[in-house]
């Protein structure tokens, strides 16, 4: 198949390329749009074939059935990749299975292309004027690498008009092998006595429509995707990591400069046992920066079978805004069929977040409370709550700590997953588009080895 040497790219001027001829069949006007190069032409009006490399046009086959006009008419023309082109000729193939449309384009400069219409998207075919190589069981054409699509399919014709230049009729096969890269398409056209390859380029949606004038078509979300089409959400995706990366990189700064852990006061307060409560007021706590954490805690060393009920009020002394806050401390042991044990947890910490900068009162309020098991222990065991032989305990000295800073970890981490959450919707919608794109049988052999 030989095509117009390209020399260098014009738009189309005037009709000086177009000749006007009568159908020997039906009589009609026909406009021969490629003189030189089209080797059969379909009557728009009747529907024959003819020979156009005959100068009375022999008719070839004449079709009896109506014809149907194609979305985009003949002779119309458009701009694509900086090219007029003319549509020349229309055919309609199928696979068995799905139909398609070609509309042959044709510039003089150019020479000849395909507008490949799926029904959904459109696709511009250039023929390859070398073989492509061979790369690890794909072709590479321009260093672009194509995977293998689904295996060798029949494409018949059921449908042409116009002219051509090779000579089409109603019912041609040809054996097609397709493979695929994002955005492309390469298919090699076999019919027994030679093989062309074809590398289509998957346009953005309403290119054509634009170029040719015709109704836009809307996107259909929920359809399989095109072995060459690619992720909608590539880019997004890219954007989104960048501004995650951005994001935790500012969020990790901001976590090392932080002010660290610092401890303010220590105390050390005694609580008297089976009292309501207990008051005491410790301080200053001096908060230099504003918006600071502060964590208070309470160790009790000596608790057994008892508690300790801790109120805490962090209190400004100036405006007397206060923050309040609770813990319990507790321990009990004993011994039952299973041995000895003990549970509690003596050494209970209270957080207050993002107080503002002051200085401030500590004011406790705590209740301790004892447990002994007023019931007679079974012959044989230790009663599981306290003992009668527990020496007597009238106070319980409490060791107070206060810090400030630090404690940003769950925060800073709880931002980072929250950075992250977009950019991993991202990436699960385009790793399932992928993984439908590429849901293809790759060839006839694989199956077969399965």
């Amino acid at each position: 198949m030989s095509t117009v040497p390209r020399t260098r790219t014009r738009p189309l001027q005037g009709a000086s390329t177009v000749k006007t001829l009568n159908c020997p069949n039906c009589g009609g006007t026909i406009a021969l749009r490629a003189a030189g190069t089209t080797v059969s032409l379909v009557c728009e009006h009747c529907g024959s074939t003819l020979d156009a490399t005959q100068p009375e046009l022999r008719v070839i086959v004449e079709a009896n059935r109506a014809l149907h006009r194609p979305l985009i008419p003949l002779g119309s023309r458009g701009e694509l990749d900086g090219v007029t082109w003319e549509v020349t000729g229309y055919l309609e193939r199928t696979d068995g299975e799905e139909p398609w449309s070609e509309y042959l384009l044709f510039n003089p400069y150019e020479g000849y292309a395909f507008l490949i219409d799926d029904g959904d998207r459109f696709s511009l075919g250039r023929l390859l004027d070398r073989v492509p190589g061979w790369d690890d069981n794909a072709l590479s054409v321009g260093g672009q690498v194509f995977e293998p699509t689904w295996p060798t399919y029949e494409a018949r014709v059921t449908f042409v008009v116009g002219e051509f230049y090779w000579r089409v009729k109603v019912g041609e096969r040809v054996q097609v092998t397709d493979y695929a890269a994002p955005n492309l398409m390469l298919s090699a056209e076999e019919n027994g006595a030679e093989r062309s390859w074809t590398r289509s380029k998957l346009l953005a949606r309403g290119t054509a429509e634009a170029a040719f004038r015709i109704p836009a078509r809307q996107a259909s979300w929920d359809s399989t995707p095109r072995a060459d089409e690619p992720s909608p959400y590539r880019r997004n995706l890219r954007e989104a990591l960048v501004i995650a990366a951005l994001a935790a990189a500012v969020l990790l700064f901001l976590g090392i400069t932080a002010p660290s852990n610092r401890l303010v006061l220590t105390r050390q307060i005694d609580v008297p046992f089976d009292e309501k409560s207990h008051n005491v007021v410790i301080g200053p706590v001096d908060l230099p920066s504003a918006r600071q954490s502060v964590h208070v805690r309470a160790r009790v060393d000596t608790l057994n079978n008892s508690w300790l009920d801790i109120d805490y009020s962090l209190v400004e002394r100036r405006t007397q805004q206060s923050y309040a806050g609770y813990a319990t401390a507790e321990r009990y042991s004993g011994r039952d069929s299973d041995g000895a044990w003990s549970e509690g947890d003596n050494d209970p910490g209270v957080r207050f977040s993002s107080i503002p900068r002051g200085t401030y009162d500590l004011v406790i309020d705590g209740a301790a409370h004892r447990w002994v098991d007023p019931k007679a222990a079974p012959a044989g065991f230790t009663p599981i709550f306290g003992s009668a032989d527990l020496p007597p305990q009238d106070m319980v000295p409490v060791t107070v700590e206060v810090r400030r800073g630090g404690g940003t970890g769950g925060l800073l981490f709880l931002f980072l997953v929250l950075i992250a959450a977009w950019p991993l919707i991202l990436w699960f919608k385009h790793a399932h588009h992928e993984a439908r794109r590429r849901g293809w049988p790759q060839s006839d052999d694989e199956d077969g080895d399965e």
